[in-house]
């Protein structure tokens, strides 16, 4: 599996929400609803200057490949994730603090490796790798941001380890507030720079070594529109230079497995918009997402995410939410090919198809006190699942790698 898949949650909130009393309007739109890089409100990064100590377990599992979508006699059970996140912030002075993550993966099961013909017509079916793939993750973040009366600027830097991979990330961003903190500006750059080792080289003819570089970058813009409604979009690019195939995974061509090979760059740009709407009377919050994405790969996609933040009793909180996602393919891309292409790009690859997926989640949080201390504990459930038939435009060849996952989660949080 990919490294971006096997970060399916990294982006995920670390700050649970705390139960809300009537009247606290502009916080509770403001108090971790914003959640892109740079846009939360000045008013709530100030607040956020205390100790905090944060432990997140989640547990990701894929669902077994069908029967019917997989080759005979091969391996049927996918990847089981357990996650575990620790997150620690603090105050160096009054207005400067550091933020510290450290995150420890293990991953078992197996995994899509390339797609053949139905010897009995109809559908394709999926090759999986045949052997049961153990491995471990361990990443680490540090971030200092420094706050001003009018904005922010942040500095943060990060390894992570896999048995095959190496990754340095860092990143500078800020923002600036304008008409009385109302309406904020925000921007951002960042790098990584990775190295993989493939395992198992020799055996599959792979390359012992490979790099590639990305650097990113974002613009946004928040509006408070009144005591109830803020609204902010988000510009965001990324270029990807170097070894961007995936080792792990082959494509059938003329009949023959051929290693993955994808181009070396990749231009990706999105737009991201968000609304937050506060209903006092109801004590709930609507969060409403659009996020539109393409690159010169030739995919585009869209994404659309609900969700409702329903305080109840002070100190609890219940989150429903639902997500619909849906790309185009690559312009390389195909489950198997029957003749050799004149870019020498192949890749049948699920997550370069076109495909449709829908995923639905229940989060809930409560907070309480012990030894004076202020607690905040989170369970939370989503199921994911994709295909053809949840695509906007038709898929007349579904690829059979298409993933389904449960996910099982569970957090406690100290603030003092």
């Amino acid at each position: 599996m990919a490294k971006a898949s096997r970060r399916f949650r990294r982006a995920a909130r670390r700050r649970a929400l705390r139960g809300l009393p009537r009247g606290r309007v502009l916080k509770a739109l403001t108090s971790s609803t914003l959640a892109l890089p740079g846009l939360a409100s000045h008013a709530d990064e100030l607040g956020s200057l205390g100790i905090e100590a944060d432990y997140k377990y989640a547990r990701y599992s894929e669902d077994r490949i069908p029967s019917s979508k997989v080759t005979p006699g091969g391996e049927r059970d996918r990847y089981t994730i357990d996650v575990n996140q620790v997150h620690l912030s603090g105050p160096i002075t009054e207005r400067f603090k550091l933020d510290l993550d450290v995150g420890y993966e293990v991953m078992s099961g197996a995994t899509p490796w390339y797609v053949v013909p139905n010897p009995s017509g109809g559908q394709p079916l999926q090759v999986m790798t045949g052997a049961t793939i153990d491995e471990k993750r361990t990443d680490g973040s540090l971030k200092g941001t420094m706050l001003f009366d009018r904005g922010s600027a942040a500095l943060s830097g990060g390894v992570s380890v896999e048995n095959d991979y190496l990754a340095f990330t860092g990143g500078l961003d800020g923002e600036r507030y304008f008409n009385e903190k109302n309406t904020t500006l925000s921007g951002g750059l960042g790098f990584s720079i990775d190295r993989i080792e493939p395992t198992d080289a020799e055996a599959f003819g792979r390359n012992s070594e490979e790099d590639k570089q990305t650097v990113s970058g974002f613009l946004g813009l928040s509006q408070v529109l009144g005591r109830e409604t803020i609204v902010q979009a988000t510009l965001q690019y990324q270029f990807d230079n170097g070894f961007l195939s995936d080792p792990y995974k082959r494509a059938l061509v003329e009949g023959v497995p051929v290693p993955d090979a994808r181009p070396d760059m990749r231009h990706q740009i999105s737009l991201l918009t968000r609304f937050r709407h506060h209903f006092e009377t109801l004590r709930a919050t609507l969060h409403a997402d659009y996020r539109f994405y393409v690159d010169d790969w030739g995919i585009n996609a869209h994404t659309f995410e609900v969700a409702w933040y329903q305080t109840l009793w002070e100190s609890l909180r219940l989150i429903p939410s639902f997500r619909y996602y849906t790309q185009s393919a690559a312009d390389f891309y195909a489950p198997y090919y029957e003749g050799p292409r004149g870019d020498n790009h192949y890749s049948s690859d699920y997550r370069l198809s076109p495909y449709g997926a829908i995923s639905w989640r229940i989060k809930a949080e409560t907070r309480f006190q012990i030894w004076s201390l202020d607690w905040i504990a989170n369970v939370g459930y989503e199921q994911y699942m994709s295909g053809g038939n949840y695509a906007i435009r038709g898929v007349s060849v579904e690829n059979p790698g298409l993933v389904g996952f449960d996910m099982l989660s569970a957090g406690l949080t100290l603030r003092f």
